[in-house]
């Protein structure tokens, strides 16, 4: 079965290379949204065009031999051409592509493209926006509507961060407009917006209450975790210094598990700063049968028991790890009982910080730490 997906632009019809033009002039059946289908010649939109139902999914798991698809700009990029290859593998897919926002959008603003971020707004979180400004990066942000500028306006600022923001409308059309962005100004629905920082912002800092693994720490602690793209649980969040610092390094989320309804509030608040996706889970363990992210990772900062130590290593898939952090004697003995029926590293470590000592100062050491680091797997 083939199918063949052709993108155009704000520029229409005229802007199609002679190629695409006659094999949509060829076609029978043309799905497509409403205001792609208008940029047919008349004959053609009557005869051809049909308007995509919604919802969109199942008309794509039943597209049949033959027919086109119009679709925006470059229809592998974030667009319904990425869909369609994902949902229906046994398509002989052919697509021809016409140039995409984002590279409309580096073009207008001379911004190398290789060196900017791009993050879709359209039906997904937009948060991976803030992680982006925080570190310094030239950002494009694909909207979902005329609403996103503000939208991301108001994130950056709950952040406490500071972008040059610029609105890109209709680009390639004769309608299309670059300006700044202010927060009276009526945007055309079909647009991107571009965000450039100064600087990156510097070293997160986390909103708390007291319950906050130290920064040395939670740098090793960190590190014995190996952040990825994928997803932390972090058992006794606290503040969720562990598991939004992982996830800032590797680019993954966070699942937090906090009894206190407060500190679960913080966590939630911390994320958003950091611009880290997180799902918060109120109690003292999580239903580790609920429907949550299968964990790359798992982080044990409170609460550590035999039975969550069991039921996170029999949800770790192969590869995964665990670290569990304990302070108290009690449970650094039960650390050395899962070594030694699990397997894994202990360590030990303490951190000693100068402090006044009469008329002096002296090493005042903190209260040692035991680490049990296990990866699934490894004997």
């Amino acid at each position: 079965m083939t199918v063949t997906v052709v993108g155009i632009g704000a520029d229409g019809w005229a802007g199609l290379t002679d190629g695409a033009r006659r094999t949509l002039l060829d076609a029978t059946v043309i799905h497509g949204a409403p205001r792609h289908l208008a940029f047919l010649p008349a004959g053609l939109a009557e005869e051809a065009a049909r308007p995509w139902p919604s919802p969109l999914l199942p008309a794509i798991d039943e597209l049949a031999d033959g027919v086109h698809v119009l679709a925006s700009g470059d229809p592998m990029f974030y667009g319904v051409g990425a869909t369609i290859a994902r949902r229906r593998p046994d398509l002989d897919l052919h697509v021809i592509p016409h140039l995409s926002s984002f590279a409309l959008a580096c073009a207008r603003l001379r911004w190398p493209a290789e060196e900017v971020t791009v993050v879709s707004a359209v039906a997904r979180d937009p948060s991976p926006v803030v992680r982006a400004v925080r570190a310094g990066r030239r950002t494009i942000v694909l909207s979902e509507s005329g609403a996103t500028p503000a939208h991301l306006a108001d994130m950056l600022r709950e952040a406490g961060l500071h972008a040059t923001i610029t609105v890109l409308e209709q680009l390639g059309g004769a309608r299309e407009k670059v300006r700044p962005f202010r927060r009276n100004l009526r945007v055309d629905d079909l647009n991107v917006v571009a965000l450039e920082s100064a600087a990156p912002a510097g070293e997160f800092d986390f909103e708390h209450d007291g319950q906050i693994t130290k920064a040395d720490v939670r740098a090793m602690t960190v590190a014995a975790l190996r952040p990825t793209p994928g997803w932390i649980w972090d058992f006794g969040a606290g503040s969720g210094s562990v598991g939004i610092t992982w996830a800032l390094q590797g680019g993954g989320s966070v699942a937090a598990v906090e009894r206190r309804a407060d500190r679960a509030e913080r966590v939630a608040r911390n994320a958003a700063r950091a611009g880290v996706p997180v799902e918060v889970v109120v109690g003292d363990t999580a239903d580790l049968t609920a429907d949550l992210p299968v964990p790359d990772a798992i982080f044990i900062g409170g609460g550590l028991t035999e039975a969550l130590a069991a039921a996170c290593v029999g949800v770790l898939p192969s590869g995964g790890r665990l670290v569990a952090n304990t302070v108290t004697v009690e449970g650094q003995c039960l650390a050395a009982a899962l070594r030694a029926r699990y397997g894994g590293e202990l360590r030990s470590c303490t951190v000693a910080d100068l402090a006044p000592l009469g008329g002096g100062t002296a090493w005042q050491p903190r209260r040692p730490i035991v680490q049990w680091v296990f990866v699934k797997g490894e004997a």
